[in-house]
């Protein structure tokens, strides 16, 4: 999602964030925000359906293991698994698994390596299973306002939403966000594949300083934190990727609705 954010007035919304019943519920410059099924169709085109899955909720998915389900994803399946390391992870997984971590369900920390919610994510997109991502999204969102760590996600969507319920944005600091990183051939280099008679397969010299570093895309260190109070808009710019059409064949990739 590319478009317009307004940085102070998504702070305000997040501030105000509450949860009424189902629905999210949030006021800023004393507009009642009520976030409905209906709205979330008419504003983001999704709907309240699926599996209602994430951290310590797989109902639906009660079969996955996610220790099994790792070494199911993984280049080497006898690898002694200690961290969920996303340098570890075949092309496909480990593509879906970068958006997941970066725009999905976006966090301001250690992006190279997988949490629980981000596996249970993986293997519904991978498994073509229909995950509710009303229900994801809402949680994530929640989750944010509560860890100080987390910056603030889903910037433009909450802009949409602010322009949707009539919010006065006239005097508002505004800024444009355009997909500011594409995943190509460059991407898929850097993360240690290359190309071999028209597959891609791992080059399996890397060593684990550069596995780690491809790992962060972003130049972000695994373990740094920054505030999310500071970082609006490098949030909404860092979730907002182009996947290059060459990588659309698999139709996990061709599932999270991505486009070249």
């Amino acid at each position: 999602m590319t478009g317009n954010i307004y940085i102070d007035l998504v702070k305000v919304f997040y501030t105000n964030l509450t949860l009424d019943g189902e629905n999210l519920v949030s006021y800023v410059k004393g507009i009642k925000m009520k976030v409905t099924n209906e709205v979330w169709n008419l504003v983001v085109g999704i709907k309240y359906v699926g599996l209602k899955v994430g951290k310590g909720n797989t109902n639906g998915i009660q079969e996955f293991n996610k220790i099994q389900y790792y070494r199911s994803c993984v280049r080497d399946p006898s690898l002694s698994v200690n961290r969920f390391h996303v340098g570890n992870l075949n092309l496909t997984p480990r593509l879906i698994a970068y958006i997941i971590a970066w725009q999905l369900i976006p966090r301001g920390t250690n992006h190279a390596v997988l949490h629980e919610e981000d596996l249970i994510i993986l293997y519904c997109i991978m498994n073509m299973i229909k995950v509710n991502w009303v229900y994801i999204i809402m949680e994530h969102m929640l989750k944010s306002k509560r860890l100080a760590y987390y910056r603030f996600p889903y910037a433009i969507l909450v802009s949409k939403l602010i322009d949707y319920f009539g919010v006065d944005t006239s005097n508002e600091r505004n800024k444009t966000i355009k997909a500011v990183s594409e995943i190509d051939n460059a991407t898929l280099i850097k993360m240690g594949f290359h190309k071999v008679e028209g597959c891609w397969v791992f080059h399996k010299s890397r060593t684990y300083r550069e596995e780690h570093e491809a790992s962060n895309l972003n130049n972000e260190e695994g373990d740094d934190v920054v505030p999310m109070e500071d970082n609006t808009v490098q949030a909404a710019e860092q979730s907002c990727y182009v996947i290059h059409h060459s990588y659309r064949q698999e139709s996990p990739l061709i599932m999270l609705g991505v486009k070249g």
